[in-house]
């Protein structure tokens, strides 16, 4: 029988990420901490499963190029321009502080500056993949800090190629500021220029014609070497591997092409980004970890505090709340999964040696492994400190409303709508076309102009704010309609305007149905998820088609109502004293 070690050693790697991935699946935690301690556990420190680590290896850089294709097709131009200011002033700023702030550190501790500089670097950067992952199952992606969140991580995702440019040189100071560094800034570009040449003119044509082939193989594979040709080119040029990939990527988004070839190659991607991840967690010891325990405890503090200082002041230098910038700064500091590409780049530039490697890595497992819970504790930690240190509770900018905007004109007895988004836009219409008195507090700046330009009353703030409640003349409002865009500023606002108006009939928007029977306790008479009500308008249409009569239709979905409140415990009347 012939001897196959690769194939023990892929088939021990896969195994062990299957099994780990599954656990952490099921403890609702990232895939990506299982991977690690997959490899740490069969690798030659752990259990000795697998003891030819360059081969798994060799298979991961394939993940590596992989990775860094995908993020150029799924990162294209047009979309670079939609960056808005935060993003691209807040997010250099914050990697540029971050990275000087742990350098110095470093350096104070005898670190050589090539190597202080790289761990700065792997330090600034987040997880795309897990804070993506825990704002959509939060609901928070479209609220503000979920946006402004996402700006970041776009502009750190961004700067891994300009780190993959200068990482070479980091081990030769002199290169920094002399012709190496200028050098390879040099070939990049005309690389780059070759790249997209070659990508609008030659690459269409040859794509559409594999197309018209109607082979999906020929289409994959023409996919695979774009990736991995364009790769070694810039190999051969002295670029990175990385380089050439995420270049081939960035080309080939601007095709009509772009999302078939990500649909692709995204199954090959998380196959040997699995194998990627998996060699990492090879490089781990556990001797080492046990014995430095709390060395890696003490580094994961000052990783969280240190970024979430950093962010959260960034964000609130931007005109973000409180409670939105502490969000902003807990649910990034973690060390992201590009920080490891780098990492192995570090290691096989001599930047890094093993203890210090192995260092990092845990750094990074722990806290991608607290980052859900750091984003749930945002708001209560919040409130905590505001209760326990007072202060003068304004707008989001500091101030308690927009220059000019309703500062004369009152309504008596308006509709207050809290957010004015797709589902508040279409209710403020139907109530202005009506004559119904309305105000609005919205934090869209150009969502408040375009209300003042329309006479109708606004207030651009936090609607969770007891100050702008007040201000929006809540204490004389026939209803609060809460339709903010995350679950949390919708509770916020139901606690605030409960307290300042007990007898406030409140309407509010659910994002999901986990939250129905908290905002009904905090004092909302009437909660409406969007998807369940879409749902029972689909049985109404799909019954009706089919002859059912019309009374039995409506009797049919008041019944599903009724159900729905029993199996969420939601009581049919508000709260007593609400």
């Amino acid at each position: 029988m012939p001897d196959l070690p690769l194939l023990h050693d892929v088939a021990i790697a896969l195994a062990a990420a299957l099994g780990l991935g599954l656990l952490c699946a099921r403890a609702r935690q990232p895939v990506i901490i299982g991977y690690l301690v997959a490899g740490l556990l069969v690798g030659p420190g752990g259990l000795g499963f697998v003891t030819d680590r360059q081969s798994i290896a060799t298979l991961a850089e394939l993940g590596s190029i992989l990775l860094m294709f995908t993020l150029g097709i799924e990162f294209s131009f047009s979309e670079l321009r939609r960056v808005q200011r935060f993003a691209l002033l807040g997010g250099s700023a914050q990697i540029v502080l971050t990275t000087l702030l742990a350098s110095l550190v470093a350096i104070a501790m005898h670190v050589a500056p090539g190597t202080a500089i790289t761990l700065g670097v792997l330090l600034a950067l987040s997880s795309t993949v897990l804070v993506l992952k825990v704002l959509m199952e939060r609901g928070e992606l479209d609220s503000a800090h979920g946006r402004g969140m996402m700006g970041l991580l776009l502009v750190q995702d961004l700067s891994v190629v300009l780190v993959v440019i200068l990482m070479p040189h980091l081990g030769h100071p002199d290169h920094l500021l002399g012709w190496p560094l200028a050098g390879a800034v040099l070939k990049a570009i005309a690389f780059l220029g070759a790249v997209v040449w070659c990508g609008t003119r030659l690459v269409p044509p040859l794509l559409q014609r594999i197309a018209s082939t109607r082979h999906p193989d020929l289409y994959l594979l023409t996919t695979v070497l774009l990736c991995f040709g364009t790769a070694v080119v810039a190999w051969g040029l002295g670029l990175s591997l990385a380089l050439g990939a995420f270049v081939a990527g960035l080309v080939v988004s601007e095709s009509d092409h772009g999302h078939q070839m990500l649909s692709d190659v995204t199954p090959l991607r998380d196959l040997f980004a699995t194998l990627f991840f998996v060699s990492l967690g090879m490089l781990i010891s556990p001797a080492f970890l046990l014995a430095h325990a709390g060395l890696v405890l003490g580094l994961v503090g000052a990783v969280v505090v240190g970024k979430a200082a950093i962010v959260g002041a960034i964000a609130r230098g931007f005109g973000y709340s409180g409670r939105e910038a502490l969000t902003m700064g807990l649910g990034l500091a973690q060390i992201g999964e590009f920080s490891f590409v780098l990492a192995r780049m570090g290691e096989q530039q001599g930047l890094l040696m093993q203890d210090l490697f192995s260092l990092v890595l845990a750094v990074a497992l722990v806290t991608l492994l607290i980052t859900p819970w750091l984003m749930q504790v945002a708001t209560p930690l919040y409130l905590f400190a505001v209760d326990r240190w007072p202060v003068r509770r304004t707008g989001t900018t500091g101030r308690e409303d927009f220059p000019g905007v309703m500062t004369a004109e009152r309504p008596s007895g308006p509709v207050v709508i809290a957010g004015f988004g797709r589902v508040g836009r279409q209710l403020g219409d139907l109530l202005a076309r009506r004559h119904v008195p309305v105000a609005v507090i919205d934090r869209d700046v150009s969502v408040i102009q375009e209300l003042r330009g329309r006479g109708i009353p606004c207030l651009y703030g936090d609607a969770s704010r007891p100050p702008v409640l007040r201000h929006v003349g809540l204490a004389r409002a026939r209803i609060l309609v809460v339709a903010l865009p995350d679950p949390v500023s919708c509770k916020l606002t139901i606690a605030a305007a409960r307290r300042l108006n007990p007898d406030l009939d409140i309407v509010a928007r659910a994002h999901r149905s986990c939250d129905i029977p908290e905002m009904v306790r905090l004092g909302a008479r009437d909660v409406i998820q969007p998807e369940f009500e879409a749902s029972l308008g689909m049985i109404r249409s799909t019954l009706s088609r089919l002859g059912v009569p019309t009374a039995e239709v409506e009797d049919l979905t008041r019944h599903l109502q009724a159900e729905r409140k029993r199996e969420l415990l939601v009581p049919l009347s508000p709260p007593d004293g609400a």
